[in-house]
């Protein structure tokens, strides 16, 4: 003869059964472990393919902003010759300067990124951008001395960092009303955190 197990005994064995594995298993609860930091990763654009443009914010704070540039392909190594002191890659200190002088694109300007106004928006502005050595000269087809000392940061922080990764290069303006004095640009970018 069969006996018959009370519903409440079978359903605590079952309970007690299922829960075996998971305490069983020799896992010991612990607090947070810490892992070290946290990946940096650079989500600009590569520098072959963008530039690092100086606009003013709304709050008028000169910032960096990457704009990818298309350049087509022109063939050839892409290099300078020793004494010409001009930059040819593809995106040149020339092309930054350029392309800031035509000014924030839609998205930007949506942002409520602008240039200084006495920045002209104008691209032919730009006669060329000379790099020598440790030195960057930006030939200009307008009255250097006319520009705010905003539109100068703009212009110098722009070349600065198309010549030199870090922006570390002095940067002298040139016009038709003769040369400014070198200047350097007043940002400089943070430093990333050692891994």
């Amino acid at each position: 003869m069969r006996r018959r197990v009370p519903r409440g005994v079978r359903l605590a064995t079952l309970l007690l059964l299922a829960g075996a594995p998971l305490s069983g298993c020799g896992i010991q609860e612990t607090g947070v472990v810490g892992a070290g930091r946290p990946p940096v990763g650079d989500l600009l654009p590569p520098r072959d393919s963008r530039v690092l443009l100086f606009f003013f914010s709304p709050d008028d704070q000169l910032l960096p902003v990457p704009r990818h540039v298309h350049v087509p392909w022109q063939g050839g190594s892409g290099t300078s010759t020793p004494d010409s002191g001009e930059a040819s890659e593809a995106l040149s200190p020339l092309t930054a300067v350029t392309t800031l002088l035509d000014g924030p694109n839609k998205a930007e300007r949506r942002a409520g990124l602008r240039n200084a106004p006495s920045l002209p928006r104008e691209a032919s502005a730009a006669d060329r951008v000379v790099t020598r050595g440790t030195t960057v000269e930006v030939r200009l087809s307008l009255r250097v001395r006319r520009l705010s000392a905003s539109a100068r940061d703009q212009l110098v922080c722009t070349a600065a960092f198309a010549a030199h990764a870090q922006g570390a290069m002095p940067v002298t303006l040139v016009g038709q009303d003769g040369r400014l004095a070198p200047a350097y640009c007043s940002l400089r970018p943070v430093p990333a955190p050692a891994r």
